[in-house]
């Protein structure tokens, strides 16, 4: 009988224990601290979509971005000076070809630096009919990093003056850096490769798809 007496009492104690806060802070005061355990919750929350947020800024992601997008250029008077002439003839004495020309150079390649980092070379064999003057262009880049490639440029040019037969290069074309020698973390990327020109430079700025 006595154990019994002694349970009423305890469930009468905690009764008044959670009834008396309800009637002096109002109904919300239990709510309100589950509010501020879920408000708790969110803060920690939100840290952690900072953090992540803040990895974006990782030096290495930075590298791996700017890998994605690769800008050279190299100096036309530099490829001019060092062009060699191939003597071209006609094969046929009624030959449908009036005029040719097979040249080739090379120049230094440049980054956004202004540091040399590279060569490019190229090749151009034109033609000329009665029709127009047709340019074969086979174009190289190396640059110091390992990145290889190469390209074609089928071309008209107005007439073969040697400025006229540089800027035939312009032109924008998928390529693939497929040779391999030595170090070479390019190797077998696609790039979309956009070349243009101005009065003194061409440009060349590759974007890895």
């Amino acid at each position: 009988m006595l154990n019994l007496k002694n349970t009423y009492r305890t469930t009468i104690l905690l009764f008044l224990l959670i009834w008396i806060p309800s009637q002096i802070y109002g109904e919300d005061y239990f709510s309100q601290s589950f509010r501020d355990l879920n408000f708790g919750a969110e803060n920690e929350m939100t840290n952690q979509r900072v953090t992540c947020k803040n990895l974006t800024n990782d030096p290495l992601k930075k590298i791996h971005n700017k890998d994605k997008e690769l800008s050279y250029y190299l100096y036309i008077e530099d490829f001019i000076n060092s062009f060699i002439e191939i003597p071209t003839s006609n094969v046929l004495d009624d030959s449908s070809t009036i005029s040719s020309q097979y040249l080739a150079g090379r120049a230094p390649v440049y980054n956004l630096n202004n540091e040399e980092v590279g060569i490019c070379s190229a090749s151009f064999l034109c033609i000329q009919n009665e029709e127009n003057i047709f340019t074969a262009i086979s174009n190289y880049l190396t640059i110091d990093n390992g990145l290889i490639i190469s390209w074609f440029t089928p071309t008209t040019l107005i007439n073969l003056e040697l400025d006229s037969i540089i800027h035939s290069m312009v032109t924008e074309c998928l390529v693939i850096a497929s040779t391999k020698i030595g170090f070479n973390p390019f190797y077998g990327k696609k790039f979309n490769m956009i070349v243009s020109s101005d009065s003194q430079k061409i440009y060349f700025k590759l974007n890895k798809i």
